[in-house]
């Protein structure tokens, strides 16, 4: 009869340990819903936040994935180039390492064996840049931009290849 009666004080405990458990779980669940909420109101979803023209813009580009781009190459120019800048009438100096990117092995060979023309034609083209442009982040992306562009020109020249795909200026100095 003993045992009857401590089986019957366990029961409520059980039941109790088994209500607070519930409790928790619910209590964790409904406190998450309620920071998804919080946090969704005070701050969207990226997706949210696009606009039609995000989308139709993102439409327009067509991106490769991945795994069909081959790895890229990058082709440091060294030593860093040094030229001759106008500011104002007064000479400046500039100091920029320049490495280029490109997907295409073939390219990246061209550009290899073609370094001393390319550098020539970079400190040409470098040297016309006016101090005032390289002063803001447009200026310099224009300047890599035209970069790439006259690097395509010299590799088209002497080795019949096109396809330098960034121009990287990895460090720039006004003296």
């Amino acid at each position: 009869m003993a045992e009857t009666a401590d089986a019957a004080e366990e029961s409520p405990k059980a039941k109790l340990g088994l209500m607070q458990i519930l409790a928790i779980i619910g209590l964790v669940i409904v406190t998450q819903v309620v920071m998804k909420v919080v946090l969704d109101t005070f701050f969207p979803p990226q997706a949210a936040m696009e606009t039609a023209e995000d989308a139709e813009a993102e439409a327009d580009v067509e991106e490769v994935p991945v795994e069909e781009l081959e790895p890229a190459n990058y082709l440091p120019l060294d030593p860093a180039l040094v030229v001759n800048i106008q500011d104002k009438g007064n000479s400046q100096y500039l100091q920029t390492s320049i490495q280029l990117m490109t997907r295409d092995t073939e390219v990246y060979e061209a550009a290899k064996l073609h370094a001393p023309a390319i550098r020539s034609a970079l400190i040409m083209l470098f040297s016309t840049v006016e101090y005032e442009s390289l002063s803001t982040v447009d200026g310099k992306r224009a300047l890599q931009d035209s970069a790439r562009a006259r690097i395509d020109e010299v590799l088209s020249e002497l080795a019949g290849v096109e396809g330098v795909d960034a121009v990287y200026l990895t460090s720039m100095v006004f003296q």
